[in-house]
């Protein structure tokens, strides 16, 4: 069985005492952020980055990754021998994130971008993480879009399994990007005021900054309460932008990931939804649940927490979910006020007792990339 020893994240609800304690207050927060399009300067609520109580912009990620990263090996107490036998998995829906800023200025300014470090990508964060603590060789990058770290995660499960590694390090990461900020409020996606899943008067996604990190074994290596049980991952073709608003491809990848978990559906305790809060995918999601389950479970998304990390929130909202499991609870999701008629299910509104069960995690991307978690955490 691949197990889960533990997971850290620096996300907008800051380190893992405050991320708890507004969890459990249902509180989140926000900063403004300002972007300037079609000669209009617009400014939404942004869920930036906190640590320390302050908010930051990050740059580099890889200072910041590394503290998490040490604390996370140090808490397990791996060797370096061990951490030889660990295997790296990155998953980032912004692709080679130095060129943004320089490619968009040129883009706006009409002239040759100036890249002041060079081409750095995705494949160059791994290389840099791995060679700083002494990791395996296998280091493997996603760019799925949402679904990029949920994917590195299956991904790390497999090389387990196969035995090719005895650790796998699942990172996920998304910074603000200019450029996706400015193209999802020229799409008009963005809410006006707040991140409002499944409620009546969504009006739309926010977005987010988060680092998240996991560390996964087996368990004749390192036991742990926390077990991967399995998911899956498809793509389907409705559209090039994202799912079939009547769920089918949601209904068939979630079949497909408790099917491959040998998990029945009595046996699902709460499910993680994906829960943007964008009309159609709010709509999807439900509908393919529907499909799935004879009635509602609990169900309950983390977005108006730490906002849309993108390619870093399979990953993020893993850890997130799991630090309030394991401190007892199930959190409520904020913001939501009005019933949709058209989707009837409610998501949870009062912080729930829980310390273990089976949890299904949704993940669906843009461009039609549908991922299905199931994980497992023992009674002790």
């Amino acid at each position: 069985m691949i197990t889960l020893l533990g997971g850290e994240v620096l996300s907008a609800l800051g380190n893992k005492t405050q991320q708890l304690n507004l969890m459990k207050a249902g509180e989140y927060l926000t900063v403004d952020k300002s972007v300037n399009v079609f000669e209009q300067v617009k400014t939404l609520p942004y869920y930036a980055i906190q640590n320390d109580g302050n908010f930051e912009t990050l740059f580099d990620p890889i200072p910041h990754l590394k503290v998490l990263i040490a604390s996370l090996l140090e808490q397990h107490n791996l060797s370096a021998q061990e951490r030889g036998r660990c295997g790296l998995f990155l998953g980032c829906a912004a692709n080679d994130i130095s060129l943004m800023i320089p490619l968009g200025s040129s883009i706006k300014d009409g002239h040759s971008p100036q890249f002041s470090d060079g081409r750095v990508g995705n494949g160059v964060y791994a290389d840099k993480l791995a060679n700083a603590f002494g990791l395996h060789s296998l280091s493997l990058t996603y760019n799925t879009a949402c679904t990029s770290s949920s994917n590195a995660i299956l991904d790390a499960a497999t090389m387990l399994e196969a035995g090719v590694i005895d650790y796998a390090l699942v990172v996920g990461m998304e910074m603000f990007a200019p450029h996706s900020f400015e193209g999802f409020v020229s799409m008009q996606l963005l809410a006006e005021q707040q991140t409002k899943p499944f409620d009546a008067n969504r009006d739309g996604l926010l977005l987010g900054e988060s680092l998240g990190v996991v560390l996964m074994s087996r368990d004749d290596v390192k036991a742990s309460p926390w077990y991967f049980r399995g998911g899956c991952s498809q793509c389907e073709t409705h559209s090039v932008t994202g799912v079939n608003p009547d769920g089918s491809g949601v209904t068939q990848v979630i079949k497909q990931a408790l099917q491959n978990s040998d998990v029945s559906l009595d046996e699902i305790t709460a499910v993680k939804a994906h829960g943007t809060a964008s009309h159609l995918s709010d709509l999807a999601e439900i509908n393919g649940m529907k499909e799935v389950f004879s009635q509602a479970p609990l169900f309950f998304s983390l977005k108006p927490y730490i906002g849309h990390t993108l390619g870093a929130c399979g990953v993020s909202e893993l850890v997130i979910m799991m630090n309030a499991i394991d401190n007892g609870f199930i959190p409520k999701t904020p913001n939501f006020e009005v019933q949709d008629d058209e989707l009837q299910w409610i998501p949870n509104q009062e912080l729930s007792s829980c310390d273990f069960g089976v949890f299904l995690l949704n993940c669906f991307g843009f461009g039609g990339n549908n991922n299905a978690l199931v994980v497992e955490r023992k009674s002790v």
